[in-house]
């Protein structure tokens, strides 16, 4: 017998090929081994999504050191974790616009006719992506006094805490706004905060610094966020502007 993944000739009784470390499948395929393999790749609570998901709350500088150190099959790599979070939050806005028919761009005071905006939800997993290198540049500023992570470490630690706000957003997001008529804007602003304070709460057990230490750093990335939010939305409007998709007479006041 042949290991159908690298051609190792295997004994009879193997479960798994010794050369590549392939699960040997003798059955034939059917729904009641597909679902047997699926549930066990992604329902068990010992596989490396679930278990990554778990100690990035408990212990988010555990998972995060475990990566940088090189033991990188204990959690699921921050690539893939960030991969899974950001596929999951395009579903999650694609079901609040288009089945809630929710306004993700309306504020409270509806003082303007600015255009719809929601065009931008459509390329969210994209901005992601490209603000991912940003994100990580500001906290890599943020802790340059302290100089225990490099750039790329960075880049982990914001992949990982990102990623897991994320899939936080979608599993409250979803029932919440399927039962409740909440302004997505206020929702938005709350999470914000809630997604900075996780985000220095996992800088805090990586960098070992005092609360208050953590907590004015947490400010100065408020107001770092701020400015390049405000950066991308000029970029945008210059954008819109050069297209001719958006005018300035929308931005008048009623």
């Amino acid at each position: 017998m042949n290991c159908k993944t690298c051609e190792n000739t295997l004994r009879s009784d193997f479960t798994y090929c010794p050369s590549c470390g392939a699960k040997i499948i003798k059955n034939r395929l059917t729904l009641k081994n597909i679902w047997q393999d699926l549930s066990f790749q992604v329902f068990n609570l010992d596989n490396t999504l679930l278990k990554t998901f778990r100690h990035l709350f408990a212990k988010p500088d555990v998972v995060i050191e475990s990566f940088i150190s090189g033991a990188r099959k204990k959690y699921m790599n921050p690539v893939s974790y960030f991969a899974i979070a950001i596929t999951l939050s395009g579903l999650m806005f694609y079901i609040l616009r288009d089945w809630y028919h929710i306004n993700l761009t309306e504020n409270n005071l509806n003082q303007t006719n600015a255009p719809n905006m929601e065009f931008i939800f459509d390329y969210q997993g994209l901005l992601s992506y490209l603000l991912m290198p940003v994100y990580a540049l500001m906290t890599w500023v943020l802790f340059l006094d302290i100089k225990k992570l490099n750039f790329t470490e960075h880049l982990v630690a914001n992949a990982y805490t990102t990623a897991q706000m994320s899939f936080v957003q979608v599993v409250v997001s979803i029932p919440l706004f399927g039962f409740f008529n909440i302004n997505y804007q206020n929702f938005n602003w709350l999470f914000l905060l809630f997604s900075v304070s996780f985000q220095f709460y996992a800088f805090k057990k990586l960098h070992k610094v005092g609360f208050f230490s953590i907590v004015l750093r947490a400010i100065a990335y408020l107001v770092m966020f701020a400015f390049v939010m405000l950066g991308i939305g000029v970029l945008i409007l210059i954008i819109g502007l050069l297209t001719g998709t958006m005018n300035l007479e929308d931005f008048r006041p009623k």
